[in-house]
């Protein structure tokens, strides 16, 4: 099983260093469209998340399918969409073509309207691609983002009870943002207990640390592991705290020091090596942008 020892318990160095560099080029994203000030609401909301996309994306098949129910538009850098593609999304461009050629569903909206009746297009067509992937039984699973804000949607719950009922290849990953102003707040107020709400669904729920990336990870393996083998749909509630927005936290809770230090402690890691990924995904998202104004 790649990226697992044989003992299953722990990530191979290889593993370890390819989930940084994945969140290092999702944060240099999201910085990077927060300079241009275009997509603020899309990009702002990735910020201190990169742990959860990396590690819950970064094992998908080319042939499974991520499903964008919140603002968080990096996990589809980690699928695998062009750099390209995303960055014409910033510049509102019309790219449609290069996001369903690798399984991706949008459904992205501001946290105002994040509550809006166009989410259930996308919770019907999550449930749409589970059972076809039910029916192919090839393994191949859904993997639906969602802010908090979108648990309290009756959609949302149909979606989750539909999974359980028919036993459905699909994971439910629900970014619980403690610090997600005011519509997560509301959000947290009607659902309560996330974990036991989505077991009374009828679906497994885990809950893990959104800023360690190694534990988003294993969870995510697992789940992955059990859904491809037919064992019915899972929910991952996963906590980050950002480091930008109502509160400012400090480092210790940014999910690339984190790492970093992690790293470290492995003698995985050096400036060295973190400034030549900076500077290869600088020249890569140079050529993006001029390809795109070219």
């Amino acid at each position: 099983m790649a990226g697992i020892s044989t003992g299953g318990s722990l990530i191979d160095d290889a593993k370890l260093k390819q989930l940084y560099a994945i969140m290092l080029r999702c944060r240099l994203l999201t910085e990077y469209a927060r300079r241009l000030r275009r997509s603020k609401t899309l990009y702002d909301a990735s910020l201190g998340q990169e742990a959860i996309a990396a590690g819950c994306a970064i094992d998908l098949r080319p042939e499974d399918t991520i499903a964008l129910a919140s603002h968080d538009s990096i996990a589809s850098l980690v699928k695998g969409v062009a750099l390209s593609d995303v960055v014409a999304q910033m510049y509102a461009r019309d790219n449609t073509a290069g996001w369903p050629a690798h399984n991706v569903i949008r459904g992205l909206s501001s946290l105002s309207s994040g509550l809006s009746s166009g989410q259930g297009e996308l919770f019907q067509a999550v449930v749409d691609k589970a059972l076809a992937n039910k029916r192919e039984n090839k393994g191949n699973v859904v993997v639906v983002f969602t802010g908090v804000a979108a648990t309290v949607l009756d959609y949302w719950h149909q979606a989750l009870r539909s999974a359980a009922r028919r036993s459905l290849p699909v994971i439910f990953v629900v970014e619980n943002n403690p610090w997600a102003g005011v519509a997560g707040t509301k959000a947290r107020n009607g659902m309560g207990n996330l974990p036991l709400k989505a077991q009374k669904d009828g679906l497994t729920s885990i809950t893990v640390d959104g800023n360690d990336v190694v534990a988003v990870y294993r969870v995510a393996y697992e789940s992955l592991e059990r859904v491809r083998r037919g064992g019915g749909a899972v929910l991952i509630e996963a906590k980050p705290y950002r480091q930008h927005g109502h509160v400012l936290l400090n480092s210790e809770r940014d999910p690339l020091t984190h790492m970093e230090r992690y790293l470290t402690a492995k003698k995985l890691f050096t400036a060295r090596w973190k400034n030549g990924l900076v500077q290869q995904f600088s020249r890569e998202l140079s050529a993006a942008v001029k390809e795109l104004e070219g």
